[in-house]
């Protein structure tokens, strides 16, 4: 499994790197930063806290102008126990997220040529690996391996840097038959285009 995950990303981001490379050259945002995870079933998510980490991706941007298709590749580190200011703990199980996106980005406000603040709305599919048996007792492990979201961002590009903060709203329950474990991630990223 985590073999085909590596390869099914390798080969989509391949793809999305000759795209930009043979479409338009508008740009490889290649970005890191930190995320947030939240769903409403307390089984995953008590109340009150979220499961904190961190991120890395490329999203190619392959059209210029004022709207352009995007797509991307996430990598997501997420602690499995929940924080929160009550919880606190030194054990730290943590499982990872692939993310594959696609969808449109545009821009919202020209400030010049080289400044400007940008939107997205992007569909996610997301694979889920990595997670650990042994979290200790009380602590959800039954995850299903693949989910999927809608992702809306805003960001500015001030030259070739970026910065986005970007939510996105889980589509299909985490927990394997657990009903309201959807999971909402909000990240926040900073990059440089290239």
């Amino acid at each position: 499994m985590k073999r085909n995950t590596i390869l099914l990303t390798s080969i989509i981001l391949l793809i999305g790197l000759a795209s930009v490379h043979l479409s338009s050259q508008a740009g490889l945002d290649l970005y890191g930063g930190i995320s947030s995870a939240t769903n409403r079933n307390i089984t995953i998510t008590p109340e009150g806290s979220s499961h904190s980490g961190w991120h890395v991706g490329a999203d190619a941007r392959l059209n210029r102008g004022k709207m352009y298709f995007l797509v991307g590749l996430q990598y997501h580190k997420i602690d499995l126990l929940p924080k929160s200011d009550n919880i606190l703990t030194s054990e730290t199980y943590k499982y990872a997220w692939t993310k594959v996106r696609v969808g449109l980005g545009y821009k919202v406000i020209d400030f010049s040529d080289h400044i400007f603040l940008r939107g997205h709305t992007l569909a996610s599919f997301n694979l889920t690996s990595g997670v650990t048996n042994d979290a200790g007792p009380g602590i959800y492990t039954d995850y299903n391996a693949g989910t999927a979201g809608a992702n809306l961002g805003l960001g500015l590009d001030i030259y070739n840097f970026t910065v986005t903060a970007a939510y996105e709203i889980g589509f299909f329950n985490l927990g394997n038959m657990l009903e309201g474990s959807e999971m909402d991630f909000l990240t926040l990223s900073i990059g440089y285009k290239i």
